[in-house]
């Protein structure tokens, strides 16, 4: 079972165009870092996740700090794969989506499948306030790696 955050794009009530973000490891973003970042629009966290990687790679050519250097590119790889797609999520906010729930599905068929199940008897924007991040202490909590849904 995993989890997923339901994204509602800005003043558009196409159910098409709705974005499940499942909550868990990103082996994508782990192998490539900030370039997933930036292929998902994340451009503040990846442009600071490049930066890293390439004072990291810099460092790895000097020979006392190349272990150090390997160490910590390889956690900042963990981080992003970890963190990658809440940063995704949080770029989207930043860009008028709103954030509509979390939904606990083993797929996403599943999870489609529920939210638009119980979606028939709400209207869309619902207990939302208006601005870049939405109302996520509104939400209930998520249940996977990056349990901060309600955090916000």
């Amino acid at each position: 079972m995993g989890s997923y955050l339901v994204l509602i794009p800005p003043g558009d009530n196409d159910p098409e165009k709705i974005r499940f973000i499942r909550d868990r490891f990103a082996w994508l973003a782990f192998l490539f870092g900030p370039f997933w970042l930036l292929a998902n629009r994340a451009w503040l966290a990846g442009f600071i996740t490049l930066a890293l990687s390439i004072a990291l790679a810099v460092a790895g050519y000097f020979e006392p700090l190349s272990l150090g250097a390997s160490a910590a590119s390889l956690a900042l790889n963990l981080l992003i794969g970890f963190e990658g797609r809440e940063w995704k999520a949080l770029a989207m906010e930043r860009r008028g989506f709103m954030a509509d729930g979390v939904v606990v599905a083993p797929d996403i068929e599943t999870a489609e499948a529920i939210y638009f199940a119980g979606r028939t008897d709400r209207p869309i924007f619902a207990d939302f306030t208006s601005g870049p991040a939405g109302n996520r202490a509104a939400m209930p909590s998520g249940i996977g790696l990056m349990d901060t849904y309600s955090a916000r």
